[in-house]
């Protein structure tokens, strides 16, 4: 049998669905109508970063240690990386089982692993690096295929759209070409492709698609969105066309997707009921003044916007970037001797100031659970605007999380107006607690993502009830005749099957010593920028 797993960043059925039907979607409505569908629940929080090394490895976060783009410390933040993946991957227990595998573009696999086939990393690569496994696999079909692109080169802003849009589809087209070209060149048993471009696209171009959407705006880019689904179907059905018989394919997502209405600058939320204290120096405290007043990064963005040098930061060196950062509120400003809580992640995650996990902790092990629900008891209190609460859920780490790496992830996950609302990924845009996103994204995350399968052992024309993104490592192992190592949290979807038989289990957990690897400062740089860009950071 010969695998291949198509994943599509950021898809949801609520557009699959009626793009299909009206037959915008050929490739997907024949899969959808020759398989079997789902809806697949992502991780907390519904994150590219945590979401695919879930997927990869079958357990969740507090197993493999991945919550996010970045790892909190209090004031600062560390960048993650496929170093920081504490289980071993789908692709490398294939490997071990003999299975030749190839991996292309999937998030959090730079820097690349050794597998039984070949491996080209994903949009947290840094430029001029090697992002490919062989080392020189890139390099073989270079002057074919022109240089490998990892990321777009061009950031959204309002008034680019044009621009904006062809590069999303020439993005796509080029993840396309060049897994069309390795599956010629370098065939092998299981071929993952991701597309990354529409989970971008949406998150800027929602509004001129959603007639709903309260800052709709009439646009010749309203069907952008259907139309890159549509580039992204047509090279689903030539990677198809290219599969022998007796194949099998599976499209999944990461997570959804859906239209976004405000940023919440929660640590000014934070300042404002006392869980957070400013430091009493006289500058701290006219920082804190002029930052109710105006002078915050949202201003300076807007005004490099105006003048188009929104993107000239990315040229700036990091110590004159922290110290123009320095010149604002930051958590620089913060005096973490007096702080019981901290948010850092663009979803909603909460952070306790722990003794003994952030490097100036005060909240002790004996006086967490009080801690932990004053702050809850202060965020069910968030209202909007118009004095609405906007905090839909509330799940505490304990509840997301199991397994060795847990007390690294949020104390708190929040689920602002349905994910409709999303949080500053850092200490704040301004002054105000509801803002709006500081590059003006009018989408985000849904935590519920896509299944889709169709082809050899799988039940044809099925609708199944909700899976879990931890569910496919271990249904793929199991479709492929593999047992299934216990440490995996997901279970085997037989329902999907045809003529399931019997799971069998393994106790080998790969144990390896793991080694992380950290991105240099000129890395690190690269990368923030371009999540910065991609309004992650």
């Amino acid at each position: 049998m010969t695998l291949l797993i198509i994943g599509f960043d950021g898809a949801t059925f609520d557009l699959i669905k009626p793009w299909a039907r009206d037959g915008y979607l050929p490739n997907l409505a024949g899969l959808m109508r020759d398989g079997v569908i789902a809806d697949l629940a992502s991780t907390l929080p519904p994150v590219t970063s945590p979401a695919w090394p879930t997927f990869m490895t079958g357990v969740n976060p507090g197993k493999h240690g991945v919550f996010d783009f970045i790892q909190p410390h209090g004031d600062n933040f560390t960048l993650v990386n496929s170093t920081q993946i504490r289980q071993p991957t789908l692709w490398k227990r294939l490997s071990e089982l003999g299975y030749r595998v190839g991996v292309l573009n999937v998030p959090v696999t730079y820097p690349p692993q050794p597998v039984n086939g070949f491996m080209v990393t994903d949009i947290l690569s840094p430029r001029n690096a090697t992002i490919s496994y062989p080392a020189d696999l890139i390099a073989r079909y270079e002057s074919e295929m022109g240089p490998y692109r990892v990321a777009p080169d061009v950031q959204y802003k309002p008034g680019n759209e044009r621009e904006f849009i062809a590069d999303i589809y020439d993005l796509i087209d080029h993840h396309g070409r060049w897994a069309f070209k390795l599956m010629e060149a370098e065939p092998v048993d299981v071929l993952m492709v991701h597309f990354i471009a529409m989970d971008i696209a949406k998150h800027a171009l929602w509004r001129f698609m959603d007639h709903t959407h309260e800052r709709y705006e009439d646009s010749p880019y309203e069907h952008a969105i259907r139309d890159g689904y549509a580039r992204v179907d047509a090279w689903i059905g030539r990677l198809m066309d290219k599969l022998p018989a007796n194949s099998t394919t599976i499209v999944m997502s990461d997570h959804g997707f859906g239209p976004l209405k405000n940023m919440v600058n929660l640590n000014v939320f934070f300042i404002q009921r006392g869980l957070m204290k400013l430091k009493p120096d006289a500058v701290t405290q006219f920082k804190a003044w002029a930052f109710r007043h105006g002078l915050t990064p949202a201003s300076a963005y807007q005004w490099l916007s105006r003048l188009g040098l929104q993107n000239t930061i990315a040229r700036v060196s990091k110590k004159a970037r922290n110290d123009i950062v320095g010149k604002f509120l930051s958590f620089d400003s913060v005096d973490w001797s007096r702080t019981i809580a901290y948010s850092m992640g663009h979803v909603g995650q909460v952070y306790l100031n722990r003794a003994g996990r952030e490097p100036h902790g005060i909240v002790t092990d004996v006086e967490y659970e009080e801690r932990l629900a004053e702050v809850s008891a202060a965020l069910a209190e968030l209202r909007d605007d118009n004095g609405q609460p906007i905090l839909t859920k509330l799940t505490r780490r304990r509840d997301a999380y199991h397994g060795p790496y847990a007390a690294l992830g949020p104390d708190l996950h929040l689920e602002l107006d349905h994910y409709a609302m999303i949080a500053c990924p850092l200490f704040a845009t301004e002054g105000r607690v509801m803002t709006s996103q500081i590059r003006g994204d009018s989408g985000c995350h849904r935590r519920e993502g896509i299944f889709i399968a169709a082809g050899a052992g799988i039940r044809s024309g099925v609708a199944l009830p909700e899976a879990s993104i931890l569910d496919l490592a271990p249904t793929i192992l199991h479709l492929l005749g593999e047992p299934v190592p216990r440490v995996m949290d997901g279970r085997v979807v037989a329902e999907a099957l045809v003529d399931p038989v019997p799971v069998q289990f393994t106790e080998n957990e790969n144990v390896d010593t793991y080694v992380e690897q950290s991105f240099d400062e000129a890395e690190a740089q690269q990368i923030e920028e371009r999540l910065k860009g991609l309004g992650y950071l």
